[in-house]
């Protein structure tokens, strides 16, 4: 099975200068060893919004889309799409093909909301297939900004609006039910830009 290489430093410095947004590979690269334990978070009650609505349950739709909300109710994701496919996504600029009798999962999220904090994308995601089964992704990347947006050396961090992509190899007998996605929540910055009180989290995204 061959891994794909997506962080092009050129063109990110590219994309730091002009927007001061890049995208990076979650840490740790492709393919890393990870088994999320999701719900592992402090259940707390869900805020409601500035109008005083709850946030939606999870798995249910919001503007079209599933929304989940971490159990503390701080994160929320949306499942942007679902996609099962043999073709490399083109946007990726790279190239890939799947083992034969496998196939892509390609699962594009959006971050809907981040309440008091901070987060960042880390190793550690699967999917899991109706078997049980866990598939570590071949691919993970995450919109960022940096903390010092002249510096692509210093710290990132994924703000509310980010998009990621998570690619997966799953048989073709097989079909994906849910994705442990793997974060890292973090309090603050210190004034030399690391981040403060960060912990590893996960949420379920259970695929419609």
């Amino acid at each position: 099975m061959r891994k794909a290489q997506i962080l092009a430093i050129s063109l990110l410095a590219v994309l730091v200068l002009l927007a001061g947004m890049g995208a990076v590979a979650c840490d740790g690269g492709n393919g890393d060893e990870g088994t999320p334990s999701p719900g592992d978070e402090n259940g707390a009650p869900l805020p409601g919004d500035e109008n005083g609505a709850p946030p939606p349950e999870d798995g249910e739709e919001a503007e079209g889309q599933p929304h989940f909300t971490s159990a503390d109710g701080r994160v929320e994701f949306a499942l942007d799409s679902l996609e099962r496919t043999k073709v490399w996504p083109a946007e990726l600029q790279s190239e890939n093909t799947p083992e034969e009798g496998y196939d892509f999962i390609v699962v594009d999220l959006t971050i809907v909301r981040i309440t008091d904090g901070h987060i960042n994308a880390r190793s550690g995601s699967s999917l899991i297939d109706n078997n049980g089964v866990e598939y570590n992704y071949i691919l993970c990347q995450w919109g960022v900004t940096f903390y010092d947006p002249h510096d692509i050396r210093s710290e990132t961090e994924s703000p509310e609006g980010a998009q990621g992509t998570l690619i997966f190899e799953l048989p073709e007998n097989v079909e994906p039910v849910k994705l442990g996605l793997a974060y890292v929540f973090f309090e603050s910055w210190s004034e030399s830009g690391q981040r403060e009180f960060e912990e590893e989290r996960y949420i379920d995204i259970i695929f419609p």
